[in-house]
Parts: structure tokens; sequence; C-alpha cells
């Protein structure tokens, strides 16, 4: 199978076939003799000129917008730099795929506060709606797997629980502000993405936190792609969510470092030859990738 021709490839062709054609034209008045023969000559002249100058206006513009590099691209400081067929550059070192969790590392996961401010209730009645919630981590899951209506978890939440169904029911009618923005997200992404790095997700996530919540998780258009738990129904830290990553994204285990703020999910990742971070703070973990030679 031929290989796909790349923009600047197909801009290069089109520059050349403008070009030659002036030139035959030229050459075909130039044999006949015609009067505007002249005209025919300046405006070659002219084109010679005004096509490499609109070509490379072009492929400015397209590295602009993708943030693919090419020849025309400002980045003179990287232009020696490998890059792929496609102008991405290929990063130095053995990781290529930076791989992060989403609670707690590109949004704030605001439980506490998503208790205390949907119900209205003081810190001892919100404290133990928590402990038959957010921290019943068996009845929690159920949201992350998604193979439960809303209704059904809460439904569990209130067995652990059944002395305040009524406050549980009236803080679980919906999850909007449980999780809230992270300014530093989608520059953190961009960033790593413009050192040439493939950027995925892997998180325990429910669609009944991702939806009612579109501007915390507005960082997932900038993502080249990943999973969340809720679509394929496994959860972290079962070595088949990892694998299932790995298989739809064609990635080396080696060649991935993952970032999540709980160290069960980074131990798993270890353990099928993954790099892994344990998120503390964004500080930490840019020390902690520069040191792994993530460079950006």
């Amino acid at each position: 199978m031929k290989n796909k021709l790349t923009v600047k490839q197909i801009a290069a062709w089109i520059g050349i076939i403008v070009l030659v054609a002036m030139y035959v034209v030229l050459l075909i008045e130039a044999i006949l003799g015609r009067p505007g023969t002249q005209n025919v000559f300046f405006a070659c002249v002219g084109a010679t000129i005004a096509v490499p100058i609109v070509l490379w206006l072009f492929l400015w513009a397209y590295s602009s917008i993708t943030g693919r590099h090419n020849i025309a691209s400002l980045d003179a400081m990287e232009s020696d730099k490998p890059h792929d067929a496609e102008g991405r550059i290929i990063p130095d070192g053995q990781i290529k795929t930076v791989i992060f969790d989403i609670g707690n590392v590109l949004v704030n996961f605001e439980w506490k506060e998503f208790i205390r401010t949907h119900g209205g209730y003081d810190e001892e009645m919100s404290a133990r709606i928590g402990k038959a919630s957010c921290e019943n981590r068996d009845a929690w899951d159920e949201f992350d797997i998604g193979n439960k209506s809303l209704k059904e978890i809460v439904d569990g939440f209130v067995a652990a629980d059944p002395e305040i169904e009524t406050e549980i029911r009236n803080v679980f009618t919906d999850l909007k502000g449980i999780v809230t923005k992270k300014e530093e997200a989608i520059p953190w992404i961009e960033s790593v993405k413009a050192a040439g790095y493939r950027v995925l997700v892997l998180s325990n996530f429910s669609s009944y936190a991702k939806d009612p919540n579109p501007e915390a998780m507005s960082f997932l258009d900038h993502v080249d792609g990943g999973i969340l738990s809720y679509k394929d129904h496994v959860i972290k830290p079962d070595p088949a969510i990892y694998k299932l990553l790995m298989s739809r994204y064609d990635l080396k285990p080696e060649e991935c470092v993952f970032i999540d703020d709980t160290e069960k999910n980074i131990v798993a990742a270890k353990e099928l030859g993954m790099h892994g971070i344990v998120y503390k703070s964004y500080e930490q973990v840019v020390a902690d990738l520069h040191a792994l030679g993530v460079n950006y």
C-alpha cells in the first residue's frame, strides 16, 4: 500500500504543477510567436515568486491551527528534531504517551462541598451522607462502571443508611458541581502535546458526573483520546482497563507514563510495564515527569 501524502507534499505538488503549467504555456506562446508572449513571460516570473510565498503562508497557517510542525513553522529552535509523517515532533527519550487520570488530576473532585451545598446540611449530616455515598466504595463504583441508572445507584446509598433516605435522595438528584474546573488542565495538556507527546485519559468516571459539568470537562476536547470507565464498563485497578487502553491505541507500556491520584491504580499500571506517578500536586508531577525525561 502506498503511503498517504502529507499536507506539505500535496501543497508542494500543487505549486510544482502550477509553475510547470505556466512555463508550458510560455513555451507554446514563444513557439507560435504570438504578441502576448512578453506578458506571459512576466506572469511566469511573477508566479515563480508568488506561488512559493502563497504556499509558505498556507503551510504556516496549517501549522498554527493544527500544531503540527512543517517547514513554515515558527519553531526554528526545534526544526532539527525528528518528526513523524504528519509533522509531529517525535519526543526524545523512551516515553511517547502521557496518560492522565481525571478526578483530582485534571478536575477537582469536590464531593464534600457538593454534599454540603446541595443539601444545605450541617457538617455532621454532610459527613453521614458522604459515608453512605462517596466513601462507600462498592456503591460508588457503580457510578463509574456505568451499568445502573442514577436511581438504582442512589438506592444503594440509601441501603447503607436508611434513616437518612430523604437527605441522600435530596443531594443526589444530579451531580452538577461535584467536579470543578482546574485552570491548569488545558494549558498543561496543550504544552505536553506541543512537545510531541500523545495525551490520553484513563479514568473511573461516570456519565452522571461528566454530562452536567461541561465547563469542568472541557479539557476532553484537547486530548487525543482515552477511556472513561462508564463507556466500557470496567474500572481501575482492574488490569483489563489498562490492557484495553493499550490495545485500542496501539501503545507499548514501557513508552507510557500514567498519572493518577490513587496509589493502587499506579501500582496496577506499573505491574503491566507502564511508568507511573502518584499525583499530589501539579508542581510535583511536572518535576517527576521531567525526571522521567518528559520535557515540555
